[in-house]
């Protein structure tokens, strides 16, 4: 039977057969005033599921019926934008590994001291509100970074591709800080000519020029007691950059054609997609202003740093289009997926949620197949001289595109070799002193047997297909057909055992 907390915000669905086991949890939750939902096991939580749609799942680690990784792994299927974390005494760290790898974001020792597990919970429920999604390592600090930052006045660096997310970030820092009721102003730097962008930031008399006919205010005072975000900040010419730097020093500035300073409480933040210190090199950029606004450093990798997040990001994104536009949503093959995780990315995450709209939109409720996909995406090696330029673009987007086509061809390349010579090393124990190893004697064209630990037999003629499916099956049986320790056993990814073991019909356990 389920049973309700009733509090403010967010839901989250509570998952444990004990009440002294979640106490921690929950006390947690409610302080940060989540509605708990609490049931008892896996198949109960997904019928509370369906009552309200969680924003978060926590459950404890072993259940009566299942595991909580597996409880919450399915309430992600159902609701990909939901986050969930396992909870339970403190175990060893490659057990949190493989339940978050099973399809938890987080995990809670709630034998830690209280405060420990506030933060944890924070730290989801901080995930939640600024909307990255995906478990990579370098999100995880980047969230924990932004939850530290966040309540001081720190000036912050958001540094990043573009597409990547940096005014997600930025706004997040304002959400999370006491200024929250105060504006958020942002303003692109890059888009407007040096007189233009000093009158935006910093306002103008009445008859300070042509056209000027009133008193306008600037970004700085319309962000008067909130924040301010100076997107693209290394395009900002040079005389701009000595007003700005006077404005974080002394917090006050003059309108142009003023004579009196105008104060401003005002937190600034900037984001760029440029290497300042490059440009610092070319004296492009202000050194002292360089400084003054890298006090905290935040870089948020590209989509392609971060393949294990894809699908996850791609399904929220989904969800998200799928939601706002009413429409359903037939499901994907692992194949396209696996072809979205291999593709470069150039635009980041805001070309996968373009692709990801179009998809969810053209698809009319069937399932999204390899076909489905754009061609650039499905050969990349063929299209990478072809790339669509769109016009308008800036040049350095295009050289960066085409930068990217080359790269991702040689990184194909290196994983292709890196597989090939992994696949030799694991079929064959390198011993050049000794023929049966597999390797020609020298003078001959004969290849001796190899008997690698007297369990498997690799007989002359043998392709090496058929030694990689001897190897995965005998490996499999070995771990009792778990894919985890498989892979793992096996120096390959889940994926790709995944892929080999469909590729040669191999299906745990054996017939």
């Amino acid at each position: 039977m389920e049973s309700e907390r009733r509090t403010d915000g967010h839901t989250a669905i509570l998952v444990c057969e004990d009440p002294d086991k979640m106490a921690v949890v929950a006390d947690a939750l409610e302080h940060n005033k989540v509605k708990i939902i609490s049931v008892k096991d896996g198949s109960t939580a997904l019928g509370a599921a369906k009552k309200k749609s969680p924003d978060y799942a926590l459950a404890y680690y072993r259940l009566a019926d299942s595991s909580g990784a597996k409880v919450i792994r399915s309430l992600k299927r159902k609701y990909p934008l939901m986050l969930g974390a396992v909870f339970g005494p403190r175990i060893p760290l490659e057990e949190r590994r493989s339940l978050i790898a099973d399809g938890a974001d987080d995990y809670i020792e709630t034998d830690s001291d209280t405060a420990r597990v506030e933060t944890t919970i924070r730290r989801l429920i901080a995930r939640r509100e600024i909307g990255l999604l995906g478990r990579n390592e370098k999100i995880l600090q980047i969230i924990e970074t932004v939850e530290e930052i966040a309540p001081t006045k720190v000036t912050v660096l958001i540094t990043g591709e573009s597409g990547t997310g940096k005014e997600l970030i930025a706004r997040a820092i304002h959400l999370r800080s006491d200024r929250r009721s105060g504006p958020f102003v942002a303003v692109n730097c890059a888009a407007l000519p040096q007189g233009v962008l000093e009158s935006e930031l910093f306002g103008h008399e009445k008859g300070s020029f042509t056209g000027a006919t009133a008193l306008r205010k600037g970004r700085f005072e319309i962000a008067d007691g909130g924040t301010l975000l100076l997107d693209e900040v290394g395009e900002m010419p040079l005389g701009t950059q000595v007003k700005l730097l006077r404005v974080l020093e002394e917090e006050r500035f003059m309108r142009v054609g003023g004579a009196q300073d105008v104060e401003v409480d005002v937190r600034v933040l900037a984001a760029t997609n440029s290497d300042l210190r490059h440009l610092v090199e070319e004296d492009r950029f202000r050194r002292d202003l360089y400084y003054r606004l890298n006090v905290v450093p935040v870089h948020l990798p590209a989509l392609r740093e971060r393949r294990d997040d894809i699908e996850t990001i791609f399904l929220g994104l989904v969800e998200q289009a799928r939601v706002a536009n009413h429409v359903e949503f037939g499901g994907i093959t692992r194949e396209a997926l696996d072809t979205l995780e291999a593709y470069y990315w150039p635009g980041n995450v805001r070309e996968l949620k373009n692709l990801a709209e179009n998809l969810l939109v053209l698809s009319g409720g069937r399932r999204i197949g390899l076909e489905d996909l754009p061609d650039h995406i499905v050969r990349p090696d063929q299209m990478r001289r072809d790339l669509p330029i769109r016009a308008g673009r800036p040049r350095d987007e295009i050289e960066r595109d085409l930068l990217f086509g080359r790269l991702a061809e040689i990184e194909h390349r290196v994983n292709q070799l890196t597989e090939l010579v992994l696949d030799i090393r694991d079929a064959v124990i390198e011993d050049p002193a000794t023929p049966r190893r597999g390797r020609p004697v020298p003078g001959t064209a004969r290849y001796e047997e190899i008997n690698a630990g007297d369990d498997i037999i690799v007989r002359p003629g043998t392709s090496m297909k058929e030694v990689e499916r001897e190897l995965i099956e005998r490996t499999l049986r070995e771990v009792g057909g778990n894919r985890k320790k498989a892979a793992r056993n096996l120096g390959i990814g889940e994926r790709t055992l995944y892929r080999r073991m469909k590729e040669y019909g191999l299906s745990y356990p054996f017939s």
